[in-house]
């Protein structure tokens, strides 16, 4: 019984292009190995351009589900702080009576009220 040759996938991707072509000359079980390869070669050739489209097709979709999610993001966060008032919450903490100044925590001031390091 003939045993099948198994050395065409290590000449393949460790030789050198002449010694695999030396050895397909030879052994008809590599030959047909390569036969079958150039045959998925070409399918994957021919499919490649739709493929390229597609996965262009996708990623244009892609971007502009981001845009739509952080269009969406952003009208939320814009619509709460329009709500609840964003500028009504900093103004009443900042300028409330109960606010205490740098006087009250004992730090010298100077007239434009900046700290004095002297």
């Amino acid at each position: 019984m003939n045993e099948k040759c198994t050395k065409f996938k290590s000449l393949y991707l460790f030789r050198d292009e002449t010694e695999l072509e030396e050895h397909l000359k030879e052994c008809p079980d590599c030959r047909a190995e390569k036969e079958k390869m150039d045959k998925v070669s070409e399918l994957l050739q021919e499919v490649k351009p739709y493929y390229a489209r597609q996965r262009k097709r996708s990623f244009t979709q892609l971007k502009v589900a981001c845009i739509l999610c952080f269009g969406m993001f952003t009208g939320m966060l814009i619509g709460y702080f329009t709500q609840y008032g964003y500028t009504t919450i900093t103004a009443s903490t900042t300028y409330t009576e109960t606010s205490q100044t740098t006087n009250e925590y004992g730090m010298p001031i100077d007239s434009y009220g900046l700290i004095s390091l002297n």
